[in-house]
């Protein structure tokens, strides 16, 4: 699985345009009523991929009732990019996970981008970045933003079966919504969305 991730991966990078390469590929209805009307912000979230023993993993979140986006949702860990301290979208992903769940850069490894992606509702443009994480990284949760840290196989993904579809009206637009429920979890929207992406291509 790890050398097929890998493959998929190699030669991407972060977009140059991530507002463009999203708006050109969204439906027209979502760019003009949406996009086009609102201020949007760069984000990054690290996708982080962990060896068990049954295969691969990803690493994720269970947000605080008390944050101001995405309260007592399930995501991986990420935040916005920061001028004051980011150089680029994969500093933002790799501070935010450092100050979530305690991730250093001496226990990841970058291996790849999965393509930017619009979050529902809050204006935020998200680049994914994939990061194998040693086995020996032991994650230590930020209480003022985590509640909960819990790993799930890769495989769950995969399987199609697990896929739920929807169409969502936010803001009187008509949104395409995918999920996932995993034991008590429910993931779903953005975190959904880039976990399909990252799927879709090492099948």
């Amino acid at each position: 699985m790890l050398n097929k991730i890998r493959e998929s991966f190699q030669h991407t990078r972060p977009s140059d345009d991530p507002v463009s390469e999203v708006m050109n590929r969204l439906p027209e209805h979502i760019v003009k009523g949406y996009l086009q009307n609102i201020k949007l912000k760069h984000a990054g979230v690290l996708l982080g991929l962990q060896q068990s023993t049954s295969g691969m993993d990803l690493i994720f979140t269970k947000r605080t009732t008390k944050l101001k986006n995405h309260a007592g949702e399930i995501s991986f860990p990420g935040g916005s990019f920061d001028q004051t301290h980011d150089n680029s979208i994969i500093e933002t992903a790799r501070r935010e996970a450092y100050e979530e769940i305690g991730l250093s850069q001496q226990s990841s490894e970058i291996i790849g981008f999965v393509p930017p992606q619009i979050s529902l509702g809050t204006g935020f443009i998200v680049t994914p970045v994939i990061a194998l994480i040693t086995n020996d990284f032991k994650p230590v949760a930020n209480e003022d933003e985590v509640e909960e840290i819990f790993h799930v196989p890769i495989d769950f993904f995969i399987d199609q079966a697990n896929l739920m579809h929807e169409y969502k009206i936010y803001d009187q637009i008509k949104w395409s919504v995918y999920s996932y429920t995993y034991k008590q979890y429910y993931i779903w929207g953005l975190t959904a969305q880039i976990i399909r992406k990252f799927c879709s291509s090492i099948q």
